[in-house]
């Protein structure tokens, strides 16, 4: 059992929560990016950036919804990244919570 422990304690510190925070950041400028190219050019283009990236969570809602409207499919370009990253996101707390009933 502390073999396993361990060796979860690894990987967890070596590549879990340094690719979940990188693919955070990733998933963060790409959603100033994409908010920058949903509005139409002009003053509103740079406020949807700036209140994306000020406000994260509440960006890539706004974002997905009106990502969904562009394309006209729930299955598109950015919902496939936000499936991915709560995919590892949910992989990484999984694994913490196999951790912590290892002790």
């Amino acid at each position: 059992m502390l073999s396993a422990k361990k060796s979860i304690d690894a990987f967890l510190a070596s590549i879990g929560y340094p690719l979940l925070f990188m693919s955070a950041l990733a998933l963060h400028c790409f959603t100033a990016i994409t908010a920058y190219n949903l509005v139409a050019p002009g003053v509103w283009r740079y406020v949807a950036t700036v209140a994306a990236i000020a406000y994260p969570a509440i960006a890539e809602m706004v974002v997905a919804y009106y990502s969904w409207q562009e394309s006209g499919s729930k299955v598109n370009a950015y919902s496939v990244w936000i499936l991915a990253w709560l995919l590892l996101l949910f992989v990484v707390l999984g694994l913490a919570a196999i951790r912590k009933r290892l002790e």
